[in-house]
């Protein structure tokens, strides 16, 4: 595998806002584990047998490899998505955006709720960088079941397998097909 393709690779593969969340709790565990290097490192000036301070300094120094190894990590993940250029984080908003919608496009049909929860996220990216769902998502064009023409007027803006529909303003409720003819019946009388 090429060097550029493994960075193509590095950039798709993941969600650089989840990613991004876990660097920083990485560096809160590096935060911790760095305090407790020091709390053993005090322990040395004690009257330690020399067995024991060698075995004490030994942990130290594994300890603080593997912190190094960690901020290391971290560093080469920062330098490789941001290069200090502060448009770097909307642009990488607006990339998770992208393939949020295309994971949303390529929705498979057998559970409505997981379509729903895809939305919720990218909805909560779109708010991030300014730009309306509505404007990026068009359930006509998804690869899923399409909706029968009655419901598409309820409005139904999808419709799964098992006979679940995923309905209401902000694409956020669940109610299987039945329900959602009874409440058309209940509306139209």
């Amino acid at each position: 595998m090429t060097k550029q393709s493994e960075y193509m690779e590095a950039f798709f593969g993941v969600e650089l806002n989840v990613k991004f969340e876990d660097m920083i709790n990485e560096l809160k565990d590096v935060e911790e584990g760095l305090k407790d290097l020091s709390r053993e490192i005090g322990r040395l000036g004690t009257n330690l047998s020399a067995e024991e301070a060698k075995e004490l300094n030994k942990e130290c120094r594994a300890v603080a490899y593997e912190n190094a190894q960690q901020i290391k990590d971290v560093r080469t993940f920062l330098d490789f998505y941001l290069k200090s250029d502060k448009t770097s984080t909307h642009i990488i908003l607006e990339r998770d955006a992208y393939m949020k919608i295309y994971q949303i496009f390529k929705w498979d049909g057998a559970d409505v709720r997981d379509l729903k929860r895809w939305l919720k996220e990218l909805r909560e990216l779109l708010d991030k960088i300014g730009l309306n769902i509505k404007d990026l998502v068009n359930f006509k064009k998804m690869t899923s079941q399409p909706v029968p023409e009655d419901l598409v007027k309820f409005p139904v803006y999808a419709l799964d397998r098992q006979g679940y529909c995923l309905i209401g303003a902000a694409y956020d409720e669940v109610l299987h097909i039945s329900e959602v003819r009874e409440r058309i019946a209940e509306n139209s009388s």
